[in-house]
């Protein structure tokens, strides 16, 4: 157990590193899916490019390297987090000379570019955080990573979206350029303490891709992020199209859905957390499965024309309530579940969970064009009760150790 080293400094380092990281993505991957909707563009082809958030998955591909990178300096983070980030808000800036309409497929291009540079600074992200907070304060971590996520989106998807139509897009892009460099203020003030992040060098392999699974509670485990993400994904991945379908403006899509549902998103965060003080971490697993097959067929609201304002607002943010709310408890499971290798171990886990978010996100508005939405919002309850159902036949005899 190592000695934690949560201060003020680092909660707000670790809270700007897990919100910038995703402010340029947010926006290339969800409000540009928006704008071209409205441009005109198919279901179908808008499913295949939310599939382009793939990037973030694989990126347990090249996190062996960052693991050697660390182990090469001491366990030190600094420097490398701040050469990607510095990467990441030049490859922000470069977007704002193109056309948001005839330069399709260049800012397909920079979105792939964007999502790598991203993902890997979430690799390190993840390894900083994972050498600086205790067991107990992993909990908290979780809680932390679910906010920095939100206000991201938040940033990228909501407040973006909102403002795009009025500033335009170089304008919009340069804002989240600028918010993306904050944290190069932040990494350059911050002082890392210099004890060593227990890496064993001879774990550094990517035998680990399969060797990490070989035990029966890593097998449960797995199918388990192969479950659990799918319904959300399938109702989140929607959302926008649906939205954009029944004749909602992008000023109105980026205000419910960024702001009035991403504050509660929030709430459902630090709820979680405090949850995870007090309650058995599957059963806090089984009440936010239930949350979901129930709240996501509210979506049906949306979908056969019901014009309240309010109910239309709580159905979308059923889905920032349980994003917000299961992300605490999947981070710190996640991170229990290390032994040797913090940030590969810590990617390989987050990028089946992501994976089958992405392909259920992308599938789920494919299949829309095909069975409608309604459907599809059902198929996204159905996935979810099934996923409580797993949990109580094969999580309830394991115990994992509260915050």
């Amino acid at each position: 157990m190592h000695k934690s080293h949560l201060t003020k400094q680092t909660i707000l380092l670790l809270g700007s590193l897990y919100t910038t990281q995703f402010v340029g993505f947010a926006f290339f991957s969800v409000a540009v899916i928006a704008i071209w909707r409205k441009a005109g563009m198919p279901l179908e082809q808008l499913g295949l490019l939310s599939m382009l958030s793939l990037v973030w998955v694989v990126k347990f591909f090249w996190a062996p390297w960052v693991d050697r990178y660390v182990l090469q300096n001491h366990g030190n983070y600094k420097k490398f987090i701040t050469i990607v980030q510095t990467l990441l808000v030049v490859a922000i800036v470069g977007v704002s000379f193109l056309d948001v309409i005839e330069d399709k497929i260049i800012i397909i291009i920079s979105l792939i570019a964007v999502g790598l540079l991203s993902a890997t600074q979430d690799i390190a992200t993840e390894g900083l955080a994972y050498k600086i907070l205790t067991k107990k304060e992993r909990g908290f971590g979780g809680t932390l990573k679910t906010i920095g996520g939100i206000l991201g989106y938040i940033i990228g998807a909501g407040v973006a979206l909102s403002i795009y139509e009025k500033i335009g897009w170089s304008a919009t892009i340069l804002m989240l350029a600028s918010l993306t460099a904050i944290t190069l203020i932040q990494m350059f003030f911050y002082k890392e303490h210099t004890s060593k992040v227990e890496i064993h060098s001879e774990s550094i392999s990517w035998k680990i891709f399969y060797q990490f699974w070989n035990t029966k509670d890593k097998k449960l485990w797995l199918i388990f992020l192969i479950l659990f993400p799918t319904g959300m994904s399938i109702a989140n991945g929607l959302l926008v199209p649906l939205l954009v379908d029944i004749g909602w403006s992008l000023e109105k899509i980026g205000y419910v859905k960024g702001f009035v549902g991403s504050v509660l998103g929030i709430l459902s965060a630090i709820l979680s957390g405090w949850l995870l003080k007090h309650y058995d971490r599957i059963n806090v697993l089984i009440g936010i499965c239930l949350f979901e097959a129930i709240a996501f067929l509210s979506l049906l609201f949306i979908y056969y024309g019901n014009s309240n304002i309010v109910l239309n607002a709580l159905a979308i943010s059923s889905i920032f309530i349980s994003y917000g709310a299961s992300m605490p408890i999947i981070s710190a499971l996640i991170m229990d579940y290390i032994e040797k290798s913090p940030n590969t171990e810590y990617a390989l886990q987050f990028a089946i969970y992501m994976l089958m978010g992405v392909v259920a996100g992308g599938s789920g508005v494919s299949l829309s064009g095909v069975f409608g939405y309604d459907t599809m919002i059902v198929v996204s309850s159905l996935f979810s009760f099934i996923s409580m159902i797993f949990v109580l036949l094969f999580f309830k005899g394991i115990k994992y150790e509260r915050d």
